[in-house]
């Protein structure tokens, strides 16, 4: 019954096997206009030691950055550079697919093609290439798809399990998922292998596929240990890398990934080697809400307990949401630098009044605010940024200001700690 439900996607074609993906991806793919960048990149440079500079990026390898700064050719070791930022960098064009890492990066392009062991991605500034055991997914933007993000209509839908490759079929608006293998991906059908037979798919009938993959697939950080991979950001795309090699003509990531050189917007080093409070247990907890009796009520604890939330229309990035009165203690990490962060109210709901923050390092205060809802209503939030080097425990604090004052949850943006 499957095999006939797919023989419905299937042009007259037949079923010709993978062999006409190979024939038609070298020269559909060299149709694609590159668009190149008019100049060298001009870049930012944040050190480690709060010193910025500016000037031209030369090349990125083993041995650093090298940067053109005022005509003199500057060498700076990776491990002094905390971030690097393009000037100017371009707008993201509009794109018509989404590929997704096995390890949560995504690249966004015009086409793709796939018949052997390299995906390769057609965007408007060159050509991509991705070996396949990286890629999770990809998701076509189609034309009743009302969000800028390819794959929203099904990405969300996976089954909790799965056990075999998926293809997606339908539109936006209902959509169906085969199980398969995927074998190649063309410029008119994707073929798969289904019931011992080889089939292709005709393209206009596919709004995605998805692979499986095992879960040692994607790297993991083991709890309470940094990220090892630097955070890149591109034209049309967000990745993470732990080896990277830069020319005005290709951005090497871990030896394999490949995109143009002018697709590079940001690098951010210093994201591999923070430890992130968000999903980290404290090895402190102690939660006292309003009413304190609440905090003891069976179902009610976790509700005043600390929270991670995802990013929104108003944050666009990661926090942890603390209710007052709540004190949470995380054992630093021996390498560590800097805690950073930004704190605003959470939101939810109307917050009036105000609250008290408090960061200790080893029970030494190190930051204290009293964020008043009022003045602190700018997504970016208050900026916390305290040397913690040589502690041993970081406390946070959030508690009421007077007994007369309910206070809210303040949300905490991005909380890590730098090593």
């Amino acid at each position: 019954m499957r095999t006939t439900f797919l023989e419905r996607l299937c042009g007259p074609s037949g079923r010709r096997g993978v062999g006409l993906a190979a024939m038609i991806a070298c020269g559909w793919l060299s149709a694609v206009a590159a668009i190149r960048a008019e100049g060298p990149l001009s870049i930012r440079v944040e050190q480690t030691d709060d010193g910025t500079s500016s000037g031209t990026l030369l090349g990125i390898d083993g041995n650093g950055l090298r940067i053109d700064a005022g005509g003199q050719t500057r060498v700076v070791p990776v491990d002094g550079i905390r971030r690097i930022e393009r000037e100017g960098a371009p707008v993201p064009p509009a794109t018509r697919l989404r590929v997704t890492l096995v390890d949560g990066s995504w690249i966004e392009g015009d086409d793709i093609a796939w018949d052997g062991a390299v995906v390769t991605v057609a965007r408007a500034d060159g050509r991509g290439e991705i070996p396949v055991g990286k890629v999770r997914s990809v998701a076509w933007k189609r034309a009743d798809e009302d969000t800028p993000v390819p794959g929203t209509s099904w990405l969300s839908t996976l089954p909790e399990a799965i056990e075999s490759d998926l293809l997606v079929v339908g539109s936006a608006a209902g959509h169906e998922f085969v199980e398969c293998a995927i074998k190649a991906i063309g410029a008119e059908s994707i073929t798969v292998v289904l019931d011992e037979e080889t089939i292709p798919v005709k393209r206009s009938k596919v709004i995605g596929v998805h692979w499986l993959r095992g879960e040692t697939d994607a790297p993991r950080a083991a709890a309470g240990k940094p990220a090892t991979a630097a955070a890149i950001d591109v034209v049309g795309g967000a990745l993470r890398a732990r080896q990277i090699e830069w020319t005005a003509e290709r951005l090497l990531l871990d030896g394999d990934v490949s995109l143009p050189g002018d697709a590079l917007v940001s690098l951010d080093w210093a994201s591999g080697r923070t430890m992130s409070l968000l999903g980290l247990a404290p090895e402190r907890l102690e939660v006292e809400p309003w009413f304190g009796q609440l905090g003891r009520v069976e179902g009610l604890a976790s509700y005043f307990a600390p929270r991670s939330e995802s990013p929104g229309e108003r944050f666009t990035k990661p926090g942890l949401v603390i209710r007052p009165r709540t004190l949470a203690v995380w054992r630093l990490p021996p390498e560590g630098r800097r805690f950073r962060a930004s704190i605003a109210p959470a939101g939810g709901g109307p917050a009036v009044g105000m609250t008290a923050v408090v960061v200790t390092v080893d029970d030494r205060e190190v930051f204290r605010r009293q964020v008043d809802a009022a003045e602190a209503t700018a997504a970016e939030g208050i900026p916390i940024d305290v040397d913690v080097a040589g502690g041993r425990r970081l406390g946070v604090s959030v508690d009421f200001v007077s007994a007369s004052d309910a206070g809210f949850p303040v949300r905490f943006t991005s909380p890590a700690v730098e090593q």
